[in-house]
């Protein structure tokens, strides 16, 4: 997937081997890496048209929730931009120059309804390519994550792919895990601690920009998009972290919510129970906003 992976587990007479979790890894990236050639969603991708692919299961239930969130967030999420993303140079092909009627014309086939899943199959209805970079390393954390518990002889483990997070919610001596925050003006130096037994369940992922952007006409842009507009955001050193119920879910709302403009986010949080924090710099001061659900506790 681009990124490495941390995985820690205790207990005695552990079954789950280290390939076992490699390989758990390894079929989401097959199937869901445009970086593959060869991967499902690749195929997809090169498909003619209405043709449609036999996926697996796991593949439809990214996707159907990836839709439903696009749906739920009027276009905001969306992974139907992969050409998009493409086009700016944050994919896996080199950024590229369009007109504007070219431009137009690319934006105007991205929409949640550009693309259509049965039980085990998935077409595209128009002229796009899907990108899962959203959304895959968290559904792939959760599948590791269920492998661990399966496991009886495991007492406790920590997840993370990519920066994306997730716990069980002790560690052996029945301490917490506990998770860092970055400040987007200095990184590696950590605003908040989250610790795993304030949460029912423990996911957490942050989408920011100051990690993720590239020079366009001598400014720099965001990978987060406005679809409506066809254009990266505005580079801002601003993040969001998201705590929910699984790695899939958190990694997908995080990037919504970063995509939205804060104050668009904050409302949204608020009205769906999201525990996110928003942190943003402005003229080198550092911010702080909790959504409504978020326990407010910062060490």
């Amino acid at each position: 997937m681009g990124t490495s992976y941390t995985v820690i587990i205790y207990g005695q007479e552990i079954q789950t081997s280290q390939t076992e979790i490699h390989n758990i890894f390894e079929r989401v990236n097959q199937e869901m890496s445009t970086y593959l050639t060869n991967s499902s969603i690749s195929q997809i991708n090169k498909n003619d048209l209405f043709e449609w692919s036999k996926v697996s299961k796991e593949f439809i239930h990214v996707l159907k929730f990836a839709i439903e969130l696009c749906n739920d967030t009027n276009g905001v999420y969306d992974v139907s931009v992969g050409r998009l993303v493409n086009t700016w140079g944050f994919g896996p092909t080199e950024a590229s120059d369009l007109t504007k009627d070219e431009e137009k014309k690319l934006v105007g086939e991205i929409g949640c309804d550009s693309v259509q899943a049965d039980q085990e199959s998935v077409r595209r209805l128009r002229d796009v390519h899907l990108d899962f970079s959203s959304i895959a390393k968290g559904y792939a954390i959760d599948l590791v994550h269920l492998e661990l518990l399966s496991d009886t002889n495991i007492e406790s483990h920590y997840i993370e792919l990519g920066g994306e997070i997730r716990t069980s919610p002790v560690k052996k001596d029945k301490m917490p895990w506990v998770v860092g925050i970055e400040d987007p003006e200095r990184t590696n130096n950590f605003l908040i601690k989250l610790e795993s037994n304030m949460f029912k369940d423990f996911s957490v992922a942050t989408s920011g920009d100051y990690r993720n952007f590239r020079v366009f006409e001598e400014q720099l842009v965001s990978h987060t998009f406005n679809i409506k507009l066809g254009r990266p955001n505005e580079y801002s050193k601003s993040s969001v972290t998201v705590v929910a119920e699984n790695a899939m879910k958190a990694d997908a709302l995080a990037t919504a919510l970063n995509a939205m403009g804060q104050e668009e986010a904050i409302k949204y949080s608020n009205k769906n129970n999201i525990k996110a924090i928003f942190i943003s710099n402005r003229n080198k001061q550092t911010n702080l906003i909790f959504s409504n659900s978020m326990p407010k506790i910062v060490k």
